[in-house]
């Protein structure tokens, strides 16, 4: 098997591209891969920008690669690693455990102490995207174990015990335009409704009127919500941006909503998942007969006050999340950021550490270049690739997906990639950077593991995106 080098010419702009064949339909692709990127770099859209680009054949040789070593910002590319690290690491049958105990004696059925429930970062707690678990199902399950001790009065509070997660639930890289709104919601030990409200609003009066808030559910994850969005002009669609900061009961939200008779749902990020989730467990214990004379309390309100948390007399019950391989699906389908955050905070709590993200993040990288990848390829910040400070480059993650490739649990991992433009890949997009990496099929049954990705465009986000789908068509349409 001989292998060919071919050096990009000059008038290619002197890209730095080594192209490694094994036979002539690789060559082949190789040269048209040439062609098609000095295309794409040359575009007006790519003037200032740094552009990372690796493709490899099945068996792992470099068919094209163009600055394969630059660190870029993934935006959500880097979910694949957290994905591959979370199935090689802690298994496809993994499950998140949320342990239901008490504190304290049962006489009569009166529980004198507290319920406590010690949490261990389940994102999908009373989630929506999930049939077989429908949202209620922790709950339900509480109220079956408290019945189970004959308990009908909890003469005390609904308590979180977290000894694992430390308080910082948004990572330290993260941007304020993004913690109040959905997509920037925290992670903590106990999670609710992915930590997720929606304001729903109006707009169908004047351009720059206010327009008009419905209402918020879930109705009690906030303490006050202050509306200033206006009614922008009609097809100009959402332009609105909520804020709000973990650990605060008030959120704002500021923009404009184009004038519709149709209404808007704008997500927002619960600030305190924990407290949202006992406060929410408590309501439904509440409504089914279960009395309770005292209040909720979080694991940050024992830490704040130096107060020691109660300790467990007995675990009445361990509810799970869904397996990996479903969480998993969804994180990469819709590209959830709780989850990624979830999931890296759980990875260093199986390694022995405690659930703190830059403890995560720096035991992931050390978790890779164990297998060979250089640990300053992978300057990783969080778990979700949010952070504008995440760098990545396109090579180190064409190697995960190679290893990915290789392992038992391949099979989960690939359906979870979304399939955009016939391809099963994951995007990624934060301001100023796009990028998409995945496995690839050319039309002769060849499959390919890529990684492109772009920082500092400029132009529309759309004609990138079309760029970079005319670049990765030519692996597609190779014979």
């Amino acid at each position: 098997m001989r292998y060919f080098t071919i050096a990009m010419k000059k008038h290619f702009f002197s890209l730095a591209c080594v192209c490694l064949v094994i036979n002539a339909e690789a060559q082949t692709l190789s040269s048209s891969l040439a062609q098609g990127f000095k295309r794409f770099s040359g575009n007006e859209t790519m003037k200032y920008a740094a552009i990372g680009f690796t493709v490899q054949d099945a068996a792992g040789n470099t068919v094209f690669a163009y600055q394969e070593n630059m660190g870029l910002a993934p935006a959500s590319c880097q979910k694949i690693v957290t994905a591959a690290t979370a199935f090689d690491q802690l298994g496809p049958e993994f499950r998140f455990a949320t342990q239901i105990g008490y504190s304290g004696t049962i006489s009569n059925g009166v529980l004198n102490g507290s319920l406590l429930v010690n949490g261990s970062g389940d994102p999908t707690m009373a989630s929506w995207r999930y049939p077989s678990q429908p949202d209620t199902a922790f709950f339900a399950q509480a109220l079956q174990a408290l019945k189970s001790k004959g308990i009908s009065t909890i003469n005390g509070d609904v308590v979180a015990t977290n000894s694992k997660y430390d308080m910082q639930a948004v990572p330290g890289g993260w941007i304020y335009d993004d913690m109040g709104n959905y997509y920037g919601a925290g992670s903590w030990a106990l999670n609710y409704h992915e930590n997720q409200f929606d304001a729903l609003f109006t707009a169908n009066g004047k351009q720059g009127d206010a327009a008009t808030l419905q209402k918020i559910e879930p109705a009690t994850v906030l303490n006050s919500f202050n509306n200033f969005v206006t009614v922008g002009a009609a097809g100009t669609g959402d332009n609105s941006v909520i804020y709000s900061t973990p650990y605060s009961g008030m959120a704002y939200a500021t923009g404009s909503l184009g004038k519709s008779e149709k209404p808007y749902t704008i997500g927002g990020a619960i600030p305190n998942g924990e407290a949202a989730l006992l406060d929410a467990l408590k309501n439904y214990l509440t409504a089914n007969d279960i009395s309770i004379q005292g209040d909720t309390k979080s694991s940050q309100y024992f830490l704040i006050n130096k107060k020691p948390m109660p300790k467990s007399s007995e675990t009445i019950g361990t509810y799970q999340s869904v397996g990996l391989d479903s969480v998993a699906y969804w994180f990469l389908q819709k590209s959830i950021n709780l989850y990624g955050e979830a999931l890296l905070k759980n990875l260093a709590i199986a390694a022995g550490k405690i659930g703190n993200t830059e403890i995560a993040a720096d035991w992931e990288r050390s978790y890779w270049e164990a297998k060979g990848i250089d640990r300053n390829a992978l300057k990783v910040r969080d778990g979700s690739g949010l952070s504008p400070q995440n760098r990545v480059t396109s090579k180190s993650l064409v190697q995960i997906l190679q290893y990915a490739k290789k392992q038992k649990w391949y099979s989960a991992y690939y359906e979870a990639f979304p399939l955009i433009h016939n391809i099963k890949m994951k995007s990624g997009t934060i301001s100023g950077a796009k990028g998409y990496t995945g496995y690839i099929t050319d039309k002769s049954g060849r499959e390919y593991t890529f990684a492109l990705l772009v920082n500092n465009y400029s132009g529309s986000a759309n004609a990138v995106v079309q760029n970079m789908w005319q670049l990765l068509d030519i692996i597609v349409n190779n014979k």
